[in-house]
């Protein structure tokens, strides 16, 4: 009698053992699915702020991105209107160039010129000279 005695205290105590091992591993699944289900819940309620939070950066971005597109086409005004410029003034170098060269050109005639007529001015009176001196000399033969 014994024996069974102990056998039933044994199967008791083993069996409050594992149903306390249970219980107590149920108890620490039932309050992690309560936690886990109150962080979803708190995490699906800070959803909204977070999507507001997007379309802020995302109306932000859009901002600095159109303002960046008006910088582009100023820009691209700017760089069309300093081409024409540039254009012009290119033109107008070539055209004082071409006046340079010109003015050079009359100079340099001008200058032509009047040494050549200096030159056929002293080759007139060096020539009527040697003229006057030859029949001044023809002259004085003949007498």
């Amino acid at each position: 009698m014994r024996d069974r005695w102990r056998m039933k205290t044994l199967r008791l105590f083993s069996t409050l053992l594992i149903a306390g091992i249970a219980f107590s591993a149920g108890e620490r699944t039932v309050s992690a699915s309560l936690g886990g289900f109150y962080n979803g819940i708190k995490q699906f309620s800070e959803l909204p702020q977070e999507v507001n939070e997007l379309k802020e950066g995302y109306n932000h971005t859009l901002q600095e991105l159109e303002q960046a597109r008006n910088d582009v086409k100023q820009f691209q005004e700017q760089n069309a209107e300093l081409a024409e410029q540039n254009r012009k003034l290119t033109e107008m170098v070539l055209e004082l160039q071409q006046a340079e060269m010109a003015r050079k050109q009359n100079a340099e005639r001008i200058k032509t010129v009047v040494l050549t007529a200096i030159g056929l001015a002293l080759g007139y009176f060096v020539l009527i000279r040697a003229l006057r001196f030859g029949m001044r000399r023809t002259n004085r033969y003949r007498r």
